[in-house]
């Protein structure tokens, strides 16, 4: 009986390490974009302060929030998902074709979906049915979605103004970069909805909870009679709709889909996860840390355009910081298993 004692208040000593651990990185995730922004609006004598610069920071930073969404819950279980940015283009391209074809935007938007939820699908089938590890499974169907993509646009942009229709157009534009409430970017807002919708979910459901459970410890968690097959099936089919959700959006703010769209977003949607205090490790994160990472990226980017720092020298600094962010998380587990 003492032992069970003992083994229970460690648990519960490791759940408040945990929890402030995860506090703690969403607070130094929070403290950098200040600073960033601070930074930032002094080296460009504010004119990165300015609101129209920030509203374009808050539309930029749209897509990789919404795909970064998708990728916590893949990351959570433990898991991870590189054909991410394949999908936002395989979305976006279905989208934009049916659309062509006459289907209603509406519609057309629910088909670009449903093909991101099966791209989500394969790739919980094969981590889950066939047990091929997430990062072999999604680097193949990253190059078949990537193939899937240019088939269906036949290697070409897909141009919605090719109808001529100018209504269909100025719709299809509102929903990429359209205002409202005044000048706040649509799509941003469509972000903090999903945002708002995907954190209750990890936070306030069973799932949320199971999902957890996978990520820390998967045997125990089937032992414990979680269904962990469904649990990271679904994950991954969460992941495929946010990242046809983002290829949408991209579409829509050109009009137009390209072929090539999403290329390398995935390692920006997994830099915002692990910036705003995912773990790579599985079992922690959240959306509200995603959220702070995906604006951190935003701000750094824009910031180093404004100061005309080369793309080149920009993908270094990008690249620094995701390894410096899965080192960080690295140490912390180790850390905490001590």
């Amino acid at each position: 009986m003492s032992g069970e004692l003992v083994t229970s208040t460690k648990k519960a000593k490791v759940n408040i390490m945990k929890g402030k651990d995860e506090a703690l990185q969403k607070f130094l995730a929070f403290g950098v974009l200040i600073m960033l922004c601070i930074l930032f609006g002094v080296l460009t004598g504010g004119s990165f302060l300015k609101i129209d610069n920030l509203l374009t920071i808050a539309l930029q930073v749209t897509p990789y929030a919404i795909l970064g969404f998708g990728l916590t819950f893949v990351l959570i279980t433990g898991g991870t998902d590189l054909s991410a940015g394949s999908v936002i283009g395989f979305g976006g391209i279905v989208c934009a074709k049916a659309v062509t074809m006459g289907v209603s935007i509406p519609v057309a938007i629910i088909i670009g979906i449903l093909a991101g939820i099966i791209a989500g699908l394969i790739n919980g089938l094969f981590v889950t049915k066939l047990e091929v590890t997430p990062f072999i499974a999604t680097l193949g169907t990253q190059f078949a979605f990537r193939g899937l993509t240019q088939l269906v646009g036949q290697g070409k942009p897909v141009s919605i103004q090719a109808l001529g229709d100018e209504k269909i157009i100025s719709v299809f534009r509102f929903i990429g970069g359209g205002t409202v409430f005044g000048r706040i970017p649509f799509p941003t807002i469509i972000m903090i909805i999903t945002a708002i919708v995907l954190g209750i979910v990890l936070s306030k459901t069973g799932f949320g909870r199971r999902l957890y459970a996978v990520g820390s410890n998967e045997e125990t968690a089937r032992l414990s009679g979680i269904n962990v097959i469904k649990t990271k099936l679904t994950a991954y089919i969460i992941c495929g709709a946010t990242a046809s959700m983002a290829g949408i959006l991209l579409a829509a703010r050109l009009a137009s889909a390209q072929s090539n769209a999403g290329q390398g977003y995935e390692l920006e949607g997994i830099a915002a996860a692990v910036i705003g205090g995912t773990s790579v490790m599985g079992g922690e994160g959240g959306i509200l840390g995603t959220v702070i990472g995906a604006f951190v990226m935003g701000v750094l980017r824009n910031g180093l355009n404004l100061l005309k720092v080369d793309a080149f020298v920009q993908m270094v600094i990008i690249g620094t910081i995701i390894v410096i962010g899965v080192w960080y998380d690295t140490a912390r587990r180790k850390k905490q298993s001590v």
